[in-house]
């Protein structure tokens, strides 16, 4: 099995990855306009939504998210995923996930010799070639904008990219927009939301750990099984030698974990989400252990990251409505109302 002469092999896997999210995950569904009442300083303003029938018991409600609103979303992401952190009832799973670090470390060598040792015996290049497409010029700075690799290890390695998330979300968002969807487009805006809300995280947290990618070991002079650690590494010595210091955690099985607890919570009644989505997280992790980016303690922080940080992100998007039982009956009531400024009113409730 040679997979060494696979030319352009992203752009057929995306293409194709994507064809099956809108022909199968995004495809025409039951939805119902309708308009919203929500509190705002002291009166009310009304927002438009939508109602998608997921199942007999509940449904979802969705928002049409205002323009470029992720940026403004990205302060409370992060301060919901510090609350997270030292929130009491998550401090076992913390616990478990500072465990599991410690214990994978020090085999972290001979997981990644067993790894790449494998990848020779499929004949699986773990060389990251790519192509550059689209590049720019700006004095004597080059910027390559667009890039396709040249081998199946780089084609799933890139799934992790930044690009192909924005491709995905720019998908969802152009579907939303034609389909008049607004499940659709709060996907895409949420997606491209992890995208930053991850990249700060991950930075920080790498440059507080300053842990030697594998293949940086190779290079060494003075080489240290599992890599070499360099916590708070000045932002000069980062930016002049990135990959000694970035291993610790993987942003980019952060990102796809997000991405894809984005798109289950989302769209709950399309259950292979999750084993596809998984799946490729599986092939992603092997990649980058062949390819010598990552080492296997990087990534149980960069999935619990991810997680918590899709999740947060997409329970901001919709809401869950409970469908009464056909024999809830129906009922109707009245109740005094406050409105603000000494403004009093009554509220009627109809239930049907």
């Amino acid at each position: 099995m040679n997979f060494k002469n696979l030319k352009c092999s992203r752009i057929i896997f995306v293409s194709a990855l994507l064809t099956f999210i809108l022909t199968n995950v995004v495809k025409a569904e039951s939805k119902r306009d309708t308009l919203v009442c929500k509190a705002w300083r002291d009166t009310f303003k009304v927002r438009k939504a939508q109602i998608v029938d997921v199942d007999s018991s509940y449904s979802l409600m969705f928002y049409r998210p205002k323009p470029l609103q992720f940026f403004a979303n990205i302060p409370s992401d992060l301060a919901g995923l510090g609350k997270a952190v030292v929130a009491k009832k998550n401090l076992p799973e913390l616990g478990i996930l500072l465990a599991a670090t410690a214990i994978i470390v020090p085999f972290d060598q001979r997981i990644t010799d067993a790894s790449q040792q494998f990848g020779r015996y499929l004949h699986l290049d773990p060389s990251r070639e790519s192509k550059t497409l689209l590049q720019f010029n700006i004095g004597n700075f080059h910027v390559n904008a667009l890039e396709i690799p040249d081998n199946a290890n780089s084609t799933i390695y890139y799934l992790g990219e930044g690009w192909s998330s924005i491709l995905l979300a720019g998908s969802f968002y152009g579907y939303g927009l034609i389909s008049n969807d607004y499940r659709a487009v709060q996907t895409s805006s949420q997606i491209v939301e992890s995208i930053f809300a991850l990249g700060l995280t991950t930075q920080f947290l790498k440059r507080i750990t300053g842990r030697q990618s594998p293949f940086r070991v190779e290079m060494d002079s003075d080489p240290t099984p599992g890599g070499k650690w360099h916590p708070f590494i000045s932002p000069a010595k980062y930016q002049k030698s990135v990959s000694n210091y970035d291993a610790y955690p993987s942003g980019h099985l952060a990102t796809i974990m997000s991405t894809i607890t984005i798109l289950a919570q989302n769209y709950p009644e399309k259950k292979y989400i999750k084993p596809v989505g998984y799946s490729l997280m599986t092939l992603l992790g092997y990649s980058m252990l062949n390819n010598g980016v990552h080492w296997m303690s990087d990534y149980p922080l960069a999935i619990a990251i991810g997680y918590t940080t899709g999740k947060i992100i997409s329970s901001r998007g919709h809401q869950i409505i409970p469908k009464l039982s056909n024999n809830a009956g129906s009922f109707s009531s009245v109740t005094p109302a406050y409105y603000g400024n000494g403004g009093f009113g009554l509220s009627y409730r109809a239930t049907f």
